[in-house]
């Protein structure tokens, strides 16, 4: 019944529920692991009767709280005026009116009146045969001959532009490397908002648009991906304001990070169903695409697996993993315990993988391109590996490629991404 003492709770326990994470986060950066059920308890117990013995003090109290209020007020204000002060200024400094000028029109040969359909299909950190190989010791020859039986390319020794997702992507949708943003932001900078407008908005996708391919893009679940100014249409947008990343975040600061002690990565339980659900939507609703529109299209497809969260075991069944992001690197899943989460995932992907591969084949009017690259290889973490054969790990990637024609004299055993629509260009629209 009093506005003031109510508004001073309520910024109590905000500031309560947001900081419990950050403190947590200092005192167990001093002790092993073992004891950080006590510093829960400890916190608990701390914030529990902090709240309890401030709440009713103000609740109690007579006094007419002016001072307080005007403290906690200039206080928030210059908080949150120093936050928006760097927010401007980094967004001054870091300001581009950057706009890829390169453009190449497409001249179409005569002989071209029935366009193939175009997809490409992008597994997050999907291992090629040797990778598996090497640090896995799994045999994953029974996929590669499979695409081989039914004509695809399957290169033996392709590996990544970029170790990043967000840089490699923008290379291969616009067929060009991207070492030049370092001067346009600076070699030091962070931002990636270049990037991201160029995977948006990218030259492959606009070259196709301008012959009268229909784009089709799917929401990955990834930012960069999610949904591209370019397409025509964006599927399995269903949860598409649900960011876990930032979720995940917000858990890791505020006083859910308690629950830890309850359990086990609370998050995951929430979020690995939505992960499997959007996964299943993407390899559902891709094969019914042309069932909906008679123009040719061009369907990308970014599947954010076999990279964690590994929500997939070898058959599709749940698993209880934790949800990491890079898993090993902060502790989360010791080297081999992720190792058998990756294989599984990757496992059962290339399951769902062979029967979309089959409709996509048997379903069509007109035989289609069909092109599947891994981004990167997997992050690889181990005792026993050297860091230099680790990148290798990380920089090999899986390439497949279907043309119609099945004439495959342009592409070569080391191709790059960067060259994979140069290719498809020449050979299919000169």
């Amino acid at each position: 019944k009093n506005t003031r003492k109510s508004a001073l709770l309520t910024s109590l326990y905000v500031f309560l529920f947001f900081s419990y994470g950050i403190v947590f986060k200092i005192l167990e950066s001093n002790v092993t692991e073992e004891y950080f059920v006590l510093i829960h308890v400890f916190l608990l117990i701390s914030y529990a009767s902090f709240v309890v013995f401030t709440t009713y003090y103000i609740v109690k109290t007579h006094r007419k709280l002016n001072y307080i209020t005007s403290t906690t007020n200039v206080v928030s204000i210059t908080l949150l005026s120093f936050v928006f002060l760097n927010i401007g200024a980094y967004n001054f400094e870091n300001f581009s009116d950057f706009e890829d000028e390169t453009h190449e029109s497409i001249i179409l040969g005569n002989n071209l009146k029935n366009l193939p359909d175009i997809y490409y299909i992008v597994l997050d950190e999907y291992a090629p045969l040797r990778t598996l190989n090497m640090f896995y010791n799994y045999d994953n020859s029974d996929f590669v001959e499979f695409l081989q039986e039914r004509g695809f390319y399957v290169t033996k020794n392709s590996h990544s532009n970029y170790a990043e997702t967000f840089l490699a992507m923008a290379s291969t949708l616009n067929m060009k490397y991207v070492n030049y943003l370092s001067d346009i932001v600076g070699e030091e900078s962070l931002d990636q908002r270049i990037p991201y407008q160029m995977i948006s908005n990218n030259l492959v996708m606009k070259n196709f648009k301008s012959i009268g391919y229909e784009i089709h893009n799917f929401d990955s679940g990834w930012w960069g991906t999610r949904s591209l100014q370019i397409a025509d249409v964006n599927l399995c947008s269903k949860n598409q304001n649900m960011d876990f990343h930032t979720l995940h975040a917000l858990k890791q600061i505020s006083i859910l990070r308690s629950l830890d002690m309850f359990i086990k990565d609370p998050s995951s339980k929430i979020f690995h169903q939505e992960r499997r659900d959007r996964i299943f939507c993407q390899f559902d609703d891709i094969t019914k695409i042309k069932q909906e529109t008679e123009k040719p299209v061009f369907v990308f497809m970014h599947v954010m697996a076999p990279h964690d969260p590994y929500v997939f075991g070898p058959n599709g069944e749940e698993v209880d993993y934790k949800y990491t992001f890079g898993p090993t690197s902060i502790g989360y899943l010791d080297p081999s315990e992720e190792k058998r989460a990756y294989l599984n995932q990757l496992t059962y992907l290339t399951k769902i993988l062979k029967v979309t591969i089959e409709n996509l084949l048997e379903n069509s009017d007109n035989l289609p391109i069909i092109i599947i690259q891994s981004d990167t290889g997997p992050c690889i973490i181990s005792a026993d590996t050297t860091n230099e054969l680790q990148q290798v790990g990380r920089m090999s990637i899986f390439n497949a490629y279907y043309f119609p024609n099945e004439k495959y004299d342009r592409l070569y055993d080391d191709i790059t991404p960067i060259n994979s629509f140069r290719i498809v260009f020449d050979s299919h629209f000169q």
